[in-house]
Order: C-alpha cells, then sequence, then structure tokens
C-alpha cells in the first residue's frame, strides 16, 4: 500500500480524534476542518510556522511510522522526527550494522556509487542532454569505497552536462538550486523512515561520518534515488524556470510527488517510496551477510510521446 503525504501550508492546528489526523485551519474567514486516517499516511509537511500540533498527535504519527517534517522560515525542510521504535528486530538489526566490517561497508559504497552515476547516465539520457556515455565510463573505474573519489568527479560533469553553463550546483544561489535542495530534503525524511522501519540507525553510515551529522546512513542510501529528484527539476524546465524568484506550490507538489514515482527495482515498477523500504530491507541482508547485492532502483525511461 503506497501512503500518503499530507503538506499544511495555512496557519491552523493538528490534532487526533478517535485514531483519525484532525485539521483545522481558517482561509479567507471560513473555518475548515479535514480529517485523515492515521494508518494511511506516510509523511506529513508542516510549512507554515503557525501551525499548532498537539504531543499527543506527534505520538500518534511516530507509533504509525510517520515521518513529520517541518520547515523553518524560508519554508525549506529544517528538521524531521522519526520513530525510535520502528521494528521489532531493531536491536539485531542495529547490531549487524555496526559490527560491518570495513571491507562490506567499502563493498557496499562501491555499489552506491555506481548506481548512483548509472541513474545520473539516465537522468541526462531522459533529458535528451549529452554526457551519458561519459558517465557510465566512471563505472567501471568505481572501486571498493571510491578512493579515487569518482562519485564527485562524476557529479560535477554531470551537472555540468545537465547546465549547460546556465547555473552552478550548490546550497545557494537562484533556481534550480532551492528546488533541488527541498527535494534531496525529502527524499533525506523518506530514506530516514525507511531506514528506521527496516529496524536500522541512521546514525551510522557505510561511506558518510561527520561527527554532527545524525543521519549518515541516509545519506548514503539517498545517493542512487537523488536523480530521481533532478529528473523531475532540470528535464522539467517550463515548471522550474530559471528567473523563478522563489519555489511556488506547484513546484513543491511536484517535488513532494517524487514519492509516488515509478522506479524499476528488480524487474518490477515500484513507487519510489516502496522501493526505499526494499533498499533498507536489502542492505539489512547485507549486513547480515545473506546477500551480496543492495537492491537499488534504476530512472524508467522517459514515456513515449
Amino acid at each position: 500500500m503506497l501512503k500518503r503525504t499530507l503538506f499544511f501550508s495555512l496557519r491552523g492546528h493538528l490534532r487526533v480524534e478517535l485514531d483519525q489526523l484532525v485539521y483545522e485551519a481558517e482561509k479567507e474567514g471560513e473555518k475548515q476542518r479535514h480529517v485523515f486516517p492515521i494508518e494511511d499516511l506516510g509523511f506529513v509537511i508542516v510549512e507554515s510556522t503557525q501551525i499548532t500540533v498537539t504531543t499527543h498527535c506527534l505520538q500518534a504519527l511516530a507509533e504509525n511510522n510517520t515521518s513529520v517534517t517541518f520547515c523553518d522560515s524560508a519554508h525549506m525542510p529544517a528538521a524531521t522526527l522519526l520513530p525510535m521504535a520502528g521494528h521489532t528486530l531493531a536491536q539485531k538489526h542495529v547490531a549487524a550494522q555496526f559490527t560491518a566490517t570495513e571491507a562490506l561497508k567499502g563493498r557496499l559504497w562501491r555499489q552506491t556509487v555506481c548506481a548512483k552515476i548509472e541513474n545520473q547516465a539516465a537522468c541526462l539520457a531522459a533529458g535528451n542532454k549529452p554526457g551519458a556515455d561519459r558517465l557510465r565510463f566512471y563505472v567501471a573505474q568505481v572501486k571498493n569505497g571510491d578512493p579515487g573519489n569518482c562519485e564527485a568527479v562524476a557529479a560535477k560533469d554531470y551537472f555540468e552536462f545537465h547546465s549547460q553553463g546556465r547555473f552552478r550546483r550548490s546550497r545557494e544561489g537562484g533556481m534550480p538550486n532551492p528546488a533541488l535542495n527541498y527535494g534531496y530534503a525529502v527524499l533525506r525524511a523518506a530514506t530516514a523512515r525507511a531506514l528506521v522501519g527496516s529496524g536500522l540507525s541512521c546514525i551510522a553510515g557505510i561511506h558518510h561520518c561527520n561527527q554532527y551529522n545524525a543521519f549518515a546512513l541516509a545519506d548514503d542510501i539517498m545517493e542512487p534515488y537523488r536523480p530521481f529528484i533532478d529528473d523531475i527539476v532540470l528535464n522539467q524546465p517550463e515548471l522550474f524556470p530559471e528567473d523563478a524568484p522563489e519555489l511556488t506550490r506547484d513546484m513543491k507538489a511536484a517535488l513532494l510527488g517524487v514519492l509516488a514515482v515509478d522506479a524499476d527495482l528488480e524487474n518490477v515498477r515500484r513507487p519510489l517510496m516502496n522501493a526505499l523500504s526494499c533498499t533498507t530491507a536489502s542492505l539489512v541482508r547485507c549486513f547480515f551477510k545473506e546477500e551480496q547485492t543492495i537492491a537499488y532502483p534504476t530512472l524508467p525511461p522517459p514515456c513515449p510521446p
């Protein structure tokens, strides 16, 4: 079952009543009341800083393994609430995660980098842009642990092919950077939710290891999924024009829709949200040495006109 994503941007109040999420708001002088079954929810985005939320509401969402993301005054994702107990065998899974050898983590990171570059190449091809063959050349160069930093080299070429000199990828700057930042933040929250749901901890990564980063493993596993965001933003210039001053409601809706886009995984086409859960479940089996390869999706080819 594909879980729903809710986006709240109007001043209002969130609470729980009879296992239903209740949103009460006021628009143009009229009171509005919306009710949603909590068991149907996978993600809740609280954009407005003028929305109040009860602790009972947050507890109920956490028990349902619903990821709740709060935005800052600039309307960008700033914090994510995740459940502390998302899996009955969490202790066993986390123990295997924390005792994984450097050799195993190096192999898993190589697979992750290769999957990311392959999807970046597919994203370029989907946008009828050059460079796909150049990126695929890097795949054969990636070694365990990626000591040659092929990921960064490929990423530099990738964004140059996409931008053709029109923009520079950074955390700051104008469009499409804000759209990419927003999309990656949503993807990071979705990846963290899937990891917790598989009984893993986001703290200990297979490559990322910054002591101030509490989402290191999420930052690792989301890498091959980033091109799904890029495909939405960089291959749809009509929706994300470079002269747009800020993200619009339609832009955010398109970015939140990434959780439902098609992803090809293990010869099955499924929603990206479900693909994430398959990936994290396969990662658990890799930590237990039941499998050798993480199951990552590929970006589907564009539908013919």
